[in-house]
């Protein structure tokens, strides 16, 4: 028996003993074993340098262990000689790879076969999955993609049925790779003799598990016979009432229930059915989401104080809080939401696909942004004692220029409602000299230091100046390369009120035309930071902002009455054939034409970046250097 099993052994691809030898000969689990390759006649022949490469094989449920493993070699003459261990348990063989390591595409493969060595029992026989085992090492692992290859079907079907030909007994845990492998194969009538081995095998079953009508069902999946997979999903339904299915179609139909009452009932019995279903810290995320959005501020709160850690998505609960804060709403619900939410970021553990080193950056990154809700609902409360002590261990002056604007407000509003100004200055300073200020932040620091024991509104002005300067520089160099010089048409218009706005009578003007439709939602939202760009001016006789209505593609009593709702200090020229738009190359709208005071355009700007800040900046460096 045992010459017989090392004939099969060599018939499945055993390399030649010149090319590959071990020792010992039959090596038992937890042996070392000592191994010589001989690189003649391979891809490497010419190379100085090799590593050997190899994975663990064993049964199929037992492939989630191998992890491809490198070994060192060391060159004798004109061959290389390494060892290795073979582990004390599910094992029942080793394949071996080699390669390059400076060069790792530079590799042997064994013409896709792999270099073996099988463990053996105490009396030198394969043990079971010697063979099966290597099939397993292709059709679940990716050791041969690595190397850049992909596995031969022929030879992965060979190996399962000689496994199964020498072991029946083990069908039970081969089957399912088999088929799956014979469709891999693609050899011509595999879809009938797949489907008829899978009822067979079924058949055979008293009964099935509700793991193999799964199994069974995806196999018949990747054939494309959808129906009959879902007709064995229902049967696995059946045979586990309690399982991941089952349980699968109820948390659907809690996702998907519009009543918000029934929803909840729907959740309720789903989390006492099924307290440990891998379901429920989605479903209880999404829960928490719709006492939100259905405005049950009082049933959020016992909710989530109740979830356990694993269930609550802390950045949720942050970003909600924030938005309570943010609307007014619900202040004190807001600060016991956004506190669970910092004391579970806490307790939570660490996920497996991160290192303690980005799972510890990761939670800092996650602690401030919960302490920056936290310290938004304390101002909001008027708590600002408190809200600037939190802001405190958000605040990092070494990071100013990747701050957010806002919150740097804030801390600095909060630091003068406490006394603490001058400590929070040197973050303002920073944030206005990276641009990462607000500008009420801006007005702010300015107003607070003209307030200041020697200081004058006039040095506060040239305080902030000098802070911004060479920010400014920088921006106007490159506005600079931003500004274009075309001609600018001449127009006469009739605006909202009756009269006549032509370009001629703003000769030796800077001009900035701002092109909108009522319907545009880009160009509405951008009116406050216009709004507050033709306010910088409004005193300076030589510049003019008229805001053309273009494209509005309806009645003019619609312009009327958005302007009645929105009374902005506007000058609305209505271009209602387009004309104007045209000639000024408006592609798009809202867009931004600026004229200088020689009557050609300079700049010309599509669309509306959603900050205020940045588009009154922008716009304000540009008109005063055409002035």
């Amino acid at each position: 028996m045992k010459n017989y099993l090392l004939l099969i052994f060599v018939f499945l691809g055993s390399p030649s003993r010149a090319q590959f030898r071990y020792s010992p000969a039959t090596p038992q689990v937890g042996q070392t074993v000592s191994f010589t390759y001989s690189p003649q006649g391979t891809p490497l022949a010419a190379d100085s340098l090799i590593e050997g490469r190899h994975v663990r094989y064993g049964a199929p449920s037992t492939m989630h262990l191998s992890r491809p493993t490198s070994v060192t070699l060391v060159r004798q003459g004109n061959d290389f000689v390494g060892e290795v261990r073979a582990p004390k348990a599910d094992v029942a063989g080793l394949a071996f790879l080699f390669r390059n390591p400076q060069q790792p595409q530079r590799v042997d493969l064994n013409k896709g076969k792999l270099y073996v060595v099988p463990v053996c029992d105490e009396n030198g026989q394969s043990l079971p999955h010697a063979t099966g085992g290597q099939a397993s090492v292709f059709m679940r692992t990716g050791f041969l993609y690595e190397a850049g290859s992909r596995p031969d079907p022929n030879w992965v079907v060979a190996l399962y049925e000689q496994e199964l030909k020498q072991h029946p007994d083990l069908r039970p845990l081969y089957w399912s790779d088999y088929y799956a492998a014979l469709i891999k194969q693609k050899k011509p009538g595999y879809g009938p003799t797949v489907k008829a081995g899978i009822e067979s095998y079924l058949s055979s079953r008293q009964p099935p598990t509700p793991a193999e009508f799964m199994t069974a069902a995806q196999l018949y999946e990747s054939m494309g016979d959808f129906p009959k997979a879902k007709q064995l999903r229902e049967r696995q339904k059946t045979a586990d009432p309690g399982g991941s299915l089952v349980q699968k179609d109820r948390a659907m139909a809690v996702r998907n229930e519009p009543d918000w009452t029934k929803k909840k009932a729907a959740y309720q019995a789903y989390a006492r059915e099924f307290p440990t279903s891998s379901q429920l810290p989605a479903l209880s995320i999404l829960m928490a989401d719709s006492y939100y959005k259905n405005n049950d501020i009082n049933g959020l709160v016992a909710f989530v104080e109740k979830l356990p850690p694993t269930q609550i998505d802390v950045l949720m609960l942050s970003t909600i809080a924030f938005k309570m804060a943010d609307e007014q709403r619900a202040l004190p619900d807001a600060e016991r939401i956004i506190r669970r939410a910092i004391a579970v970021q806490q307790l939570q553990s660490k996920p497996g696909n991160l290192t303690p080193t980005a799972w510890a950056t990761e939670q800092q990154t996650r602690q401030r942004q919960l302490m920056n809700t936290l310290a938004r609902t304390l101002e909001q409360q008027g708590k600002f004692a408190d809200a600037y002590t939190a802001y405190q261990s958000v605040i990092n002056l070494d990071e100013a220029e990747n701050s957010d604007p806002r919150t740097n407000e804030r801390y600095f509003l909060c630091a003068l409602r406490t006394n603490h100004a001058a400590d929070a200055r040197p973050m303002a300073e920073a944030a206005i000299s990276t641009g990462r200020a607000t500008t009420r932040l801006k007005a702010a620091l300015r107003e607070w230091y003209a307030r200041q024991p020697g200081q004058t509104p006039a040095k506060a002005d040239a305080y902030i100046a000098d802070l911004e300067a060479d920010l400014m520089a920088d921006k106007r160099d490159e506005l600079r390369e931003k500004l274009i010089d075309e001609p600018a048409p001449a127009f006469a218009l009739t605006d909202l009120l009756g009269r006549t706005i032509s370009s001629t009578a703003f000769k030796g003007k800077v001009i900035v035309l701002d092109f909108w439709a009522t319907w545009c939602g880009p160009c509405v939202a951008s009116f406050p930071a216009m709004q507050q760009a033709q306010a910088r001016f409004q005193s300076d006789p030589n510049v003019r902002f008229l805001f053309v209505n273009t494209r509005e593609g309806g009645p003019l009593s619609r312009v009327h009455n958005f302007m009645e709702r929105n009374p902005y200090p506007f000058v609305v020229p209505l271009d209602t054939q387009q004309r104007v738009a045209n000639a000024y190359k408006v592609k798009g709208i809202p867009t931004k034409v600026v004229i200088g005071p020689n009557g050609r355009v300079r700049y010309r700007s599509v669309g509306y970046n959603g900050s205020p800040e940045a588009t009154v900046e922008e716009l304000a460096l540009i008109v005063e250097m055409l002035k």
